[in-house]
């Protein structure tokens, strides 16, 4: 197995070389810090497993990965050129009707492949020498006019493009070598007289820790916790039936950098001005109600009361409505916001909600309907097919939930931190009460799974009532039990250092401290029966077969024993 940063060192050392001799020679660098792959060192496309660096625009968004691109294999040290066009049909005649015989490419499935012989620096040095060189003559002479200009064609990389993305990287190599990454995060919070709590403390949370879950029945102060937290940071005036006990404290402690933490106190009483002025430039809360997005069917009046700069209403306002990204793009269009940046936000945030939903095929921000400028979401079959194409409103209510979530932080991530491009690169913490409202048992992992990936950067602090956003967590995840006494008022425990919660399933996490119950058997279960104890469904169904035939073939043997019996008995 070769060594990935290794691999991506090299690879990267040798294409800068050439760009020595040839300032023209430009090739794709890794645009998104998606699951945290630019801190880890992965300048280019691929994972854990290969890498590819490709020399011509043009996606494959299915497979997420360049229409032609020079690939190794880090387990084989196998190289290769390979062709991926599942995307589209008309790239995929390109590549028929120029590539294969020319390049005497090899069909695998929906892709073209072609294996090379030696090392990956010395195969890849060799590729440079040939097979570019065709391939760069066959776009130059045949992809404006083939694609008729289309943005989705097969053609060279811009030299713009270029330049910028070698500046990230330029930048994140910096950062990988020195080991200096920068997110605001959350390491203990202090909080005193504020709704039923009268004193809680959750202390020492790592800094690699990008979740922190709250769990405990309803009524126990859940929210309570959030809403202090959200009135900390925002600097929101405490109302005076916000506090119970008297006046309102809250001693934060954030990381500003690893092992670099800056103490917050905050003391304010019941009368005190509202400021308003963030302690982080990265922040956004989220309540129960994420259904109601600031869609251009609103009035204007209502349209005008609701604030991107206001980061507390969803956290304490159950009617409030969460950020549109259609009614943002106009606003960000007017703004005169560089259109070259406003593009980069539509391509990433389209890229972001496709990846992130698992039920999307497709978003167009700009369609229409009736004349009026629309977002259109167009959903999947179970076959991964296209099923329909509908507008928000007409979304399930699951899907509706993430997609103004995920919306709303797309929108103030962007205008706190204006100067970033990739949401990945977004710093600071998210807020989110009942994580696993409105959405079916897949979508509850997955939430969890996505938001780790699309922003590696940020912290979740988050409550929930199921075990399923458990499976998604990430390693280092922060557990914590909020209970309610009748002397002491709120209470927290802390779980995670008790419970390797990678190792348990739903029904050991329902039963385990995080939640606390102590029967999970159905009441309808017949007490005459088994209770069925397989990890999962497919199991159950084999184990019925498997008894099935069992059965048979004991009935069989018997049957045959009672007619060697008879056959006996009449001899």
């Amino acid at each position: 197995m070769l060594n990935v940063n290794i691999v991506h060192n090299e690879v990267y050392s040798l294409l800068m070389k050439h760009r020595t001799n040839n300032p023209n020679f430009f090739f794709t660098l890794r645009r998104s810090n998606r699951d945290g792959k630019l801190d880890k060192g992965y300048w280019f496309y691929g994972n854990e497993w290969y890498l590819a660096v490709s020399f011509w625009s043009g996606t494959d968004w299915k497979n997420k990965t360049p229409n032609i691109s020079f690939v190794v294999s880090l387990d084989s040290g196998q190289t290769s050129l390979e062709i991926n066009t599942s995307d589209s049909d008309t790239k995929r005649a390109f590549i028929t009707a120029y590539l294969v015989d020319r390049l005497e490419l090899k069909a695998d499935g929906r892709r073209y492949k072609k294996l090379y012989k030696g090392g990956y620096l010395e195969s890849l040095e060799s590729f440079l020498k040939t097979d570019k060189i065709i391939i760069d003559n066959i776009i130059d002479g045949y992809s404006l006019s083939f694609f008729e200009k289309s943005d989705k064609g097969i053609y060279f990389i811009k030299p713009t493009d270029f330049m910028e993305q070698l500046e990230k990287i330029g930048k994140y190599k910096n950062e990988y070598i020195r080991g200096n990454n920068k997110p605001i995060k959350l390491n203990s919070v202090k909080i005193e007289n504020y709704g039923p709590i009268r004193k809680i403390e959750i202390k020492d949370i790592p800094f690699s820790s990008q979740w922190i879950f709250l769990t405990g029945e309803n009524g126990t102060g859940k929210t309570s916790i959030l809403r202090a937290i959200t009135a900390s940071i925002c600097n929101r005036k405490i109302n005076i039936d916000e506090s119970c006990y008297g006046d309102f404290r809250i001693n934060l402690d954030l990381f500003t950098s690893f092992n670099n933490k800056n103490a917050y106190n905050r003391i304010q009483n019941r009368i005190s001005e509202q400021i308003n002025i963030p302690l982080t430039n990265g922040f956004a809360g989220y309540g129960q109600s994420r259904l109601k997005t600031n869609n251009s069917g609103l009035s204007g009046d209502t349209l005008n009361s609701i604030s991107v700069d206001d980061l507390t209403s969803s956290i304490f306002d159950e009617n409030s409505y969460l950020m549109d990204l259609q009614y943002q793009f106009t606003i960000w269009k007017n703004d005169k916001i560089n259109i070259d940046k406003y593009e980069k936000r539509i391509i990433y945030i389209t890229e972001i909600l496709i990846d992130i939903l698992p039920n999307l095929y497709d978003i167009n921000f700009n369609d229409m309907i009736g004349g009026i400028p629309a977002t259109t979401y167009v959903e999947k079959d179970h076959d991964g097919g296209e099923f329909r194409k509908v507008t928000f409103n007409k979304l399930a209510s699951g899907l509706k939930s993430m997609i103004a979530m995920i919306g709303d932080i797309l929108i103030r991530f962007y205008n706190q931190q204006p100067d970033i491009d990739d949401p990945s690169e977004f710093t600071g913490i998210v807020l989110i009460d009942e994580i696993d409202i409105h959405l079916h048992p897949k979508l509850q992992k997955q939430i969890v799974q996505q938001l780790t990936s699309t922003f590696p950067k940020i912290q979740f602090i988050a409550t929930t009532h199921s075990p399923i956003p458990f499976l998604g967590a990430p390693k280092n995840s922060q557990i914590f039990r909020v209970e309610r006494i009748s002397e002491e008022g709120v209470r927290i425990k802390r779980l995670d250092e008790k419970i390797e919660l990678g190792d348990l399933l739903p029904n050991t996490i329902l039963t385990s401290p995080i939640f606390g119950l102590d029967d999970i058997v159905p009441e309808s279960h017949d007490q005459k029966s088994f209770v069925r104890t397989e990890n999962v469904y497919e199991q159950i169904e084999f184990n019925d077969k498997l008894k099935i035939i069992i059965d048979n073939f004991i009935t069989d043997v018997k049957e045959q024993e009672l007619i060697n019996l008879f056959k006996l008995r009449r001899k």
